[in-house]
């Protein structure tokens, strides 16, 4: 996406600590920027890669202070017990643990993103979520088994992995229960081996088609992962009626509550693309599959694969092929290591340029609001959620209100995960939902209401000064003449050209700040 701005519009900070923080955090904040600019661009860059080093107790304490967080990142072991004694007492349909439980991490992510020290991070978290989807949307999803295992997909696989190394990445995806259920590895027999994660593996995860796969390699593909399915707790077969499965060769593949079936298993000699493996029993299964992760994870057009999408991610929308051939290159030369490929990103000269190439997808602009705001969710305007045999305050509104603008997280609905582009994101229609959600931000109905006696340097009663000192809060730089203008009438339309801020100081900075967000400016990375 290339921006050209007309006179008088707010062009976007040309100041390289903004520009990083716009690309490799959900937004600068004040704070952030004398952070940065104290210990140095590439210093914070390190820091930041070594996520584990960096102390977030201050959004660990948040969550700690609210009972339903506990029952996130929770396993089906530890769901299907709730769950069925609820449904005894209620006499009714198990469903409320695993179904709440994702519904809440829609929220836990929100407040990470928003409130984490830990920012690349959880841009990786998002971005591998977005490469290796499953979706959180809901429990109807693959018969209502799909929720069950999510949660868990999410600490244990993608937050696990994110900084660490592709290959490693890859294998854990494949061998937990989310993706088996959800690309229905369940439904898969050793007649009619299912080819929906073979076709994906392809397609999305690793080569993509321009790599010239066959229809002979998925499902060679399908048939060597024939064998992989879910190790349900034995009362989830009891209370179905559910078909317990038959055979006698049952293979724990660890650490995940994941097994070999061997009688479902196929064997034989896989060929797929230029990898080439002869299995002959249940034994050999997992060293077949992690030497096709090897040859796909290695493979040149994975390589320009993982550069593609980090480009769009944190550079433009189209990157250059020099970009995406350096990229590739320094995957390759780091063995697919994330951090060393993330460090070749931001360091390359594509990247430094690229001010104002990138637009915020929807929860990250809402997201951006928060931290600029430093606003946490309001728990005292909850919901009770009735659930494993209690209520819980819950502020559900806030994952309604991004689900509203079509950026809920963890929730697309298909493999390839929310897309990445400005054209698909540009809606006239969603401007009215925008004005409605920060309308909300601003006057404290959902998040808490701003500290504007904290963010702000001065207590201003000049709505002109006011502005400037609103807008550099919010866009680290001052507003174009005509986008200036164009504030100033709309907030002397309501307050008078010349607003009382003695009795209305917080509703005037309130409607400054929600025109600014409206701005061009405000939506770009």
């Amino acid at each position: 996406m290339q921006s050209s701005w007309g006179a008088g519009a707010t062009p976007p900070s040309q100041d390289s600590i903004v520009h990083l923080l716009h690309r490799f955090t959900y937004g600068p904040t004040s704070e952030l920027i004398s952070e940065v600019r104290g210990m140095g661009e590439e210093a914070w860059f390190e820091k930041q890669l070594n996520h584990l080093t960096i102390d977030d107790k201050e959004v660990d304490k948040y969550l700690s202070n609210w009972e339903i967080f506990n029952y996130i990142h929770k396993d089906m072991n530890f769901l299907w017990p709730l769950a069925e004694a609820e449904g005894d007492m209620a006499k009714g349909q198990i469903f409320n643990s695993n179904h709440m439980s994702g519904r809440v991490l829609h929220l836990y992510t929100l407040i990470r993103q928003a409130h984490s020290k830990r920012q690349i991070f959880e841009m990786m978290v998002e971005f591998w979520h977005d490469h290796f989807n499953i979706t959180t949307l809901g429990d109807d999803t693959k018969d209502g088994r799909l929720d069950w295992h999510t949660n868990d997909w999410n600490k244990r696989v993608i937050r696990e992995y994110a900084l660490s190394n592709f290959e490693d990445l890859l294998y854990a995806t494949a061998t937990h229960p989310a993706m088996i259920v959800y690309l229905d590895g369940e439904l898969s027999t050793k007649e009619l081996p299912n080819e929906n994660y073979g076709r994906e593996l392809l397609e999305l995860h690793t080569v993509t088609p321009k790599s010239g796969y066959t229809q002979a390699d998925i499902l060679d593909a399908a048939k060597l992962f024939s064998g992989l399915r879910v190790k349900w707790p034995e009362r989830w077969y009891q209370r179905g009626p559910r078909p317990f499965p038959q055979g006698k060769t049952f293979i724990d593949v660890a650490p995940f509550a994941t097994m070999l079936h061997g009688e479902r298993q196929n064997f034989g000699t896989f060929k797929i693309m230029g990898w080439q493996r002869t299995v002959t029993s249940v034994d050999q299964v997992l060293s077949a599959i992690k030497s096709l992760f090897n040859y796909l994870a290695f493979h040149p057009e994975t390589a320009k694969t993982i550069a593609l999408k980090l480009g769009r991610r944190f550079v433009e929308d189209n990157p250059s092929q020099k970009f995406i051939n350096d990229i590739a290159t320094s995957y390759t030369a780091s063995k697919g290591e994330i951090k060393a490929t993330l460090r070749a990103v931001y360091k390359h000269p594509d990247f430094k340029s690229a001010y104002g190439a990138k637009l915020k997808r929807p929860g990250e602009d809402y997201i951006s609001v928060a931290r600029v705001l430093d606003v946490w969710p309001n728990f005292t305007r909850v919901q009770k959620w009735q659930g494993i045999n209690k209520e819980f305050s819950f502020p559900a509104i806030i994952g309604n209100e991004v689900a509203s603008m079509g950026h809920a997280p963890l929730s697309w609905p298909f493999p390839d995960g929310y897309p990445d582009t400005a054209t698909n994101w540009v809606n006239a229609s969603k401007q009215v939902v925008r004005w409605n959600a920060y309308g909300n931000f601003v006057q404290g109905n959902i998040w808490n209401e701003p500290a504007w006696d904290k963010l702000l340097p001065t207590k201003e009663s000049n709505l002109d000064k006011q502005i400037d000192q609103v807008a550099l809060l919010l866009l680290s730089t001052q507003l174009g003449s005509s986008d200036k203008n164009s504030v100033r009438n709309a907030v002397s339309k309501v307050f008078g050209a010349n607003p009382d801020f003695t009795s209305n100081y917080r509703n005037i900075t309130a409607l400054i700040a929600r025109l600014i967000f409206q701005l061009p400016v405000w939506s770009l990375r």
